[in-house]
């Protein structure tokens, strides 16, 4: 249900690492012009190639959205079901979790989409953010997919292109200010997009979610089957 307006934030993300637009926005407002004095083009994203690590519902629409601008998509699944495989026309490349390396090799955009399992906790490590050099990822899964200090050392020593981040390390609870998103500096790094997992969170999210609540009771009152349903053995 809240597939469509995550893929919306997850390509404001690439849109704004794309076209640099939190640099340029902060710097022209100093004064400092960059493009075409400085030599500084942005990236077209038509022609360009997307990875989507986890083609569940959110990303999908992801995928949908980068085919729409002209991108080549290349993503991964769990497990492939033959209704993927229907819709398969989108993409380029379809593939399993064996295929991450090759996604990733192939990709200038990769956006990590996978729900938070045993086994996806820390699928991305200091090996796999090795190929990603002169890359950009985005992550709107959960913060531990990725490691941490792997992340932010690949960022500061300039290996990965950028990154944009949705999801964290670190939360304030309801009374805490002024709490920073890791133990690292990354609001430092010139090369992050920072967002504070709002991905989810739009004018009309809570709307949508509180009717789905309300819907789902009257299903239950009539035996029938709720929607959105946690699955114990897939841990989402």
């Amino acid at each position: 249900q809240n597939s469509p307006l995550i893929a919306e934030h997850a390509f404001a993300l690439i849109l704004a690492l794309a076209k640099n637009i939190v640099i340029n926005d902060r710097d022209l407002r100093l004064g400092k012009w960059h493009g075409f004095s400085t030599k500084e083009p942005t990236i077209q994203l038509q022609g360009k190639s997307l990875g989507i690590v986890g083609l569940g519902s959110i990303g999908w629409e992801i995928a949908k959205i980068g085919h729409t601008l002209g991108m080549k998509v290349f993503a991964l699944k769990r497990k492939i079901k033959e209704k993927d495989l229907k819709k398969k026309n989108i993409l380029v490349f379809l593939g399993e979790k064996k295929d991450l390396e090759k996604v990733i090799k192939e990709s200038d955009f990769i956006v990590v989409a996978v729900p938070l399992t045993k086994e996806t906790s820390g699928l991305i490590g200091e090996k796999k953010l090795e190929l990603m050099k002169g890359k950009y990822l985005i992550n709107i899964s959960r913060g531990v997919v990725i490691d941490e200090e792997a992340l932010f050392k690949s960022l500061k020593e300039g290996n990965i292109a950028g990154a944009a981040i949705d999801t964290w390390y670190q939360y304030p609870s309801s009374k805490q200010k002024g709490v920073l998103p890791s133990k690292y500096d990354f609001q430092k790094l010139n090369n992050v997009v920072m967002s504070p997992h709002t991905a989810g969170y739009t004018d009309r999210a809570l709307e949508e979610n509180i009717k789905s609540v309300f819907n789902n009771i009257v299903k239950i009152y009539y035996g029938e089957e709720p929607e959105n349903q946690i699955n114990p053995e897939l841990e989402y």
